[in-house]
């Protein structure tokens, strides 16, 4: 019953320390393009697991509860990608629950 025990709690804990799933729309191998700089950015501390999202300066509104978040870009449209730790964030995006902001420049559609 212990050892149950102990495994149930690593993997919760394990689950609650992943980030968010973050997708594009695009084909197979582009579609993980922003997943890799994110989970690079959260283990380098940058963001936490619930970043704010802007795409061209205007905050992207998802559900936070998701695990898998589609970004409406495609790889080839995405001119910059960078972030922000969580009291930049907050200060500017005037957000006061997100964990960080990954900020991306795409190629304005016309």
């Amino acid at each position: 019953m212990k050892q149950i025990f102990l495994l149930f709690s690593s993997l919760i804990v394990i689950e609650c320390s992943s980030p968010k799933v973050f997708i594009l729309n695009d084909s197979k191998e582009g579609k993980y393009f922003v997943q890799e700089l994110v989970n690079t950015a959260f283990e380098k501390d940058l963001i936490g697991k619930s970043p704010l999202i802007v795409i061209n300066g205007i905050p992207f509104k998802y559900n936070k509860e998701q695990d898998t978040i589609l970004l409406p870009l495609k790889k080839s449209e995405i001119v910059d990608l960078d972030f922000l730790n969580q009291n930049s964030s907050r200060i500017i995006y005037n957000e006061k629950e997100n964990d960080g902001a990954i900020i991306i420049t795409s190629k304005v559609r016309n």
